[in-house]
């Protein structure tokens, strides 16, 4: 899983999407890995937060690079507690700024409530804009899920907890998590508050 390099190759229909992006090349072979520590690491999950940033819920809230670099760091500092999982193209060299084909982000931690067991929270799980609607993309997408099932098992937490936020397609994300073999316990609500209003 997490570090093992992807024996197979994933194909994608070649040409343009809707909206004009290129699909993703027909071949790309995919390594999942854990975020290494590097500079171009960084950087790389930096571009992507901020890409994915745009799609939430929460878009019109300014991205901080200073909070997208300090998750980074905890995932390289303390690495039984923070998870950064990389999905990267499995060519040799060093990671391109936008070259992440996806991330996921997740954390093992006790229940607010609870002691002794520990939960994973998966706080995101992005897939670059160029491989959205993509086999490719949905192949990523998959292949995140199943490294952070193995990150979390390898951490020893008990459950496995996923919060959806991106707002324009939760009905699709409710649909692959479900094929994921999870289900839901609640939901995430929201409401735009304006101090005027009280």
């Amino acid at each position: 899983m997490i570090g093992e390099r992807a024996s197979n190759e994933m194909k994608t229909p070649a040409g343009r999407k809707a909206g004009g992006r290129a699909a993703a090349p027909l071949r790309t072979s995919v390594k999942i890995r854990l975020a290494d520590g590097s500079e171009t690491d960084c950087r790389a999950g930096v571009h992507l937060a901020r890409e994915a940033h745009l799609h939430t819920v929460f878009r019109n809230i300014p991205f901080s690079e200073d909070k997208a670099k300090a998750i980074f760091d905890k995932a390289i500092d303390q690495p039984e507690r923070f998870g950064l999982i990389y999905a990267v193209p499995g060519a040799e060299g060093p990671l391109a700024e936008d070259g992440l084909l996806g991330f996921a982000s997740v954390h093992a931690d006790e229940h607010f409530l609870g002691t002794g067991t520990l939960i994973a929270t998966v706080q995101t799980l992005n897939i670059s804009q160029n491989l959205s609607g993509t086999l490719l993309g949905g192949k990523v997408a998959l292949r995140l899920v199943r490294a952070v099932r193995h990150w979390a098992k390898e951490r020893g937490c008990t459950h496995l907890l996923v919060h959806v936020t991106n707002g324009e397609n939760a009905a699709d994300a409710d649909s692959f998590f479900r094929r994921c073999g999870m289900v839901t316990v609640g939901g995430n609500y929201a409401a735009t508050l304006n101090c005027l209003e009280i």
